[in-house]
């Protein structure tokens, strides 16, 4: 199974290596066109889900004089100098990608939930008509809902990617780079809001860069409740009713890229987000962190 996709974290790393460790040539093309193949994963929150696994991950990017498209995200540019540009931007939120790795349908409820509301309704229990021969610790998550929610759609119900537009800054100074989105929904998906501000150090050998990143993300209680609430209308046994309010989120993160030629580079980056309270709580949820790694080689077309 291959993996392709445009998280920021991972695909802006090769790009900005390029700034520090590649020869610049005398008409550098407005495109950057690249590719990392290599091994890693990236955890999804979610009760009864896969993780999503990254083995390759493509870098896409085309700057203009004004307009721009980075991995995803359209934006033209307001103002710009040595140290500060100011962008309007148009971009797609990705919680809704979480949604995708869901097991079978998922119903949201881990296997012990499960095997307990199976119990509760006397399922694999002696005695009771058509338990004796039912092995409940042999079933799979799948099996048991089946079993649990018989002749009920028990699957959470998929949520719709949503566009948001808003502005963001780029400051950069000898102390690092700072970084920040304010972002509303045009999309009408959820009418949510989110800002973010992340704070980043690079540091340089002759081949290499290293840049640790540290960042919150606050999400307004409409963006949470419609990703990570559950509504009157999906309640279940052992899913119960779940209205979110706000929450902001902590990342932590490090990556690095090692030259090995003018288009060939080692790339890697790890990355720690730690969910807020709002996510954490959802009956959903079965994770507080969600961890992104990512080793592999970096190849450049452009």
């Amino acid at each position: 199974m291959v993996a392709v996709c445009f998280m920021a974290q991972l695909c802006a790393m090769p790009a900005s290596a390029q700034d520090s460790v590649q020869e610049q040539s005398e008409e550098p093309s407005p495109w950057t066109l690249g590719v990392a193949l290599g091994h890693g994963k990236r955890i999804n929150p979610f009760v009864g889900s896969d993780d999503t696994r990254l083995n390759a991950v493509l870098d896409l990017a085309w700057y203009g004089e004004r307009f721009f498209f980075d991995n995803g995200d359209f934006g033209f540019t307001l103002s710009d100098s040595d140290q500060l540009s100011v962008s309007a931007l148009l971009v797609f939120n990705n919680e809704r990608n979480y949604y995708s790795s869901l097991n079978n349908g998922s119903s949201g409820l881990d296997i012990f939930n499960l095997k307990r509301l199976a119990q509760d309704k006397g399922i694999g229990l002696p005695g009771i008509a058509g338990g004796d021969d039912l092995d409940l610790d042999s079933l799979s998550t799948a099996e048991l809902e089946k079993i649990v929610f018989k002749d009920i759609d028990s699957s959470l119900p998929q949520r719709d990617f949503a566009a948001s537009s808003g502005l963001e800054f780029l400051y950069s100074n000898a102390w690092g780079d700072w970084q920040g989105q304010i972002l509303s929904d045009v999309s009408a998906v959820h009418s949510g809001q989110s800002a973010w501000v992340a704070y980043s150090y690079p540091w340089y050998t002759r081949s290499s860069e290293f840049k640790l990143s540290m960042g919150l993300e606050f999400k307004s209680a409409q963006l949470v409740d419609y990703y990570y609430g559950v509504r009157p209308s999906e309640r279940l046994e052992g899913r119960p009713t779940y209205s979110a309010g706000s929450g902001t989120n902590r990342v932590v993160r490090l990556s690095a890229t090692h030259k090995l030629s003018e288009r060939w580079r080692l790339v890697g980056v790890m990355e720690r987000e730690y969910l807020g309270a709002a996510i954490r709580k959802s009956p959903i949820i079965e994770r507080g962190t969600v961890d992104t790694i990512f080793v592999g080689i970096y190849y450049q077309f452009k």
